[in-house]
């Protein structure tokens, strides 16, 4: 059964640490993929952008297609023009290409020993006058030439010229961004792992209010159960001795019935402070906040103690030092109230003393309830607020605790922002202070 419920806890954390780790890869591939196409359209926006400003008439066209007329490659003058410089036998940013309507390369005498680096290439009139990517194969070495290239429609009075393509070298363009591509990627690789322990990490950290959660509600599942055993027994136990003893009057079987009726009770009290304990834990019961007068207040609260404390020959001292206005949930706070004085009269032996102190410090409302009955030791000090938890199981037991109520009232006070500490009351006895804010 303890490996079927730490089971839990493990999936969980896995789940948190798979999610992790795939939310942090989509982030990295998204991002590479949105930078990686914005470079892409950036890179290329200088070449298409010439490529759209060369038409008909602009002078590269128009020197090439006098070379063509003219059947001189080498012409470099014409009108109003300035001489092209010709780029390297291996590579070319710029070229025009003439073609003819059967789809035939007219210009090759002018284009000469690059003609070998383009022969793959094919007229295409199925995209004119659209930017097109190409990529042609050089015969020698069969190395990729990129290139970016636009065709347009010949005028009509351009004799066999039926079509102009201009062609843009993007080898440069292309081998950066792939340079660039490749480094993303190992960088993205790199990152990616390093998430990987970011996501072990935080996958931890995720859990450990989950696994306090998770062992909270296992201790308190089973401290609910050993608590709700033994009232159970007892009241089994008085009921099967009635049916033990049919024609025993209800005088005569008035123990068995009292002290089944007396779990009874102990029971609904105990159910009563567990629903409590769940609506807090599931912040089903909210604050309602009034502006409530400190001392009737007070005065009012501790009479019915101050009556129980004189019949039990015990001291009960009152020390309110102010009349301001708090802003609280009225009833949740006279709920810890009548825990912490209950507590110290149940704690406390005849000629004790109690003593309820209610002053203003540092903008804070602070109640101390002190009494002289038996110390708490340091170790206790630290469990006393625990669900459950009792400082002596048998005396709890005679009094009819459970260990609910300071777990209760720590809660309530927490609620409300404040602060529920135990200390020491010199020279014997303890001090239970609350601190509330004002607002």
């Amino acid at each position: 059964m303890k490996k079927i419920k730490d089971r839990f806890p493990n999936k969980q954390k896995i789940r948190f640490f798979l999610t992790n780790v795939t939310a942090f890869a989509s982030i990295f591939i998204l991002l590479g993929f949105i930078t990686l196409q914005l470079l892409n359209q950036s890179a290329y926006r200088e070449t298409d952008l010439s490529l759209t400003q060369i038409d008909a008439n602009s002078r590269a066209v128009q020197l090439e297609i006098s070379r063509y007329e003219q059947g001189n490659p080498f012409l470099e003058n014409f009108p109003g023009g300035q001489p092209l410089s010709d780029p390297d036998n291996n590579r070319f940013n710029t070229q025009v290409i003439l073609w003819s309507a059967s789809g035939e390369i007219l210009n090759k005498a002018a284009i000469g020993g690059r003609l070998n680096q383009i022969q793959g290439l094919k007229l295409n009139t199925k995209n004119l006058d659209v930017i097109q990517s190409i990529d042609l194969s050089e015969s020698e070495n069969d190395h990729s030439l990129a290139f970016r290239s636009i065709t347009r429609k010949a005028e009509s009075n351009q004799s066999e010229i039926a079509y102009i393509q201009v062609l843009a070298n993007t080898n440069q363009i292309k081998d950066s961004l792939a340079t660039f591509q490749t480094v993303m990627i190992i960088c993205m690789i790199v990152f990616w792992l390093i998430s990987i322990g970011i996501s072990y990490y935080l996958s931890n950290l995720s859990m450990r209010p989950i696994l306090a959660s998770w062992k909270q509600q296992k201790e308190f599942v089973e401290n609910a159960s050993h608590e709700f055993r033994t009232p159970l027994s007892i009241i089994q136990n008085s009921l099967e001795h009635l049916f033990t003893k049919p024609n025993h009057t209800v005088i005569e079987e008035s123990e068995s019935i009292a002290q089944a009726l007396a779990e009874t009770r102990r029971l609904t009290g105990l159910t009563t402070d567990l629903l409590t304990i769940a609506r807090n834990d599931s912040n089903q019961r909210l604050l309602s906040k009034t502006a409530v007068n400190i001392q009737p207040f007070i005065a009012q609260l501790v009479k019915p103690f101050q009556e129980m404390a004189e019949m039990d020959g015990k001291h009960f001292l009152i020390a309110n030092k102010t009349t301001a206005t708090v802003f609280i949930d009225e009833k949740k706070i006279h709920q810890v109230l009548v825990i912490l004085l209950d507590n110290a009269l149940k704690y406390t032996s005849q000629s004790d003393s109690i003593l309820i102190e209610s002053q203003i410090t540092n903008k804070e409302w602070q109640i101390e309830v002190k009494n002289t009955g038996p110390n708490i030791s340091p170790e206790e000090k630290a469990r006393i607020f625990e669900r459950f938890y009792r400082e002596d199981r048998s005396r709890s037991k005679e009094t009819g605790g459970y260990g609910l109520g300071l777990a209760i009232a720590k809660q309530i006070v927490e609620q409300h922002k404040g602060k529920i500490s135990v200390r020491d009351y010199e020279p014997q006895g303890v001090i239970f202070t609350v601190e509330l804010p004002l607002k």
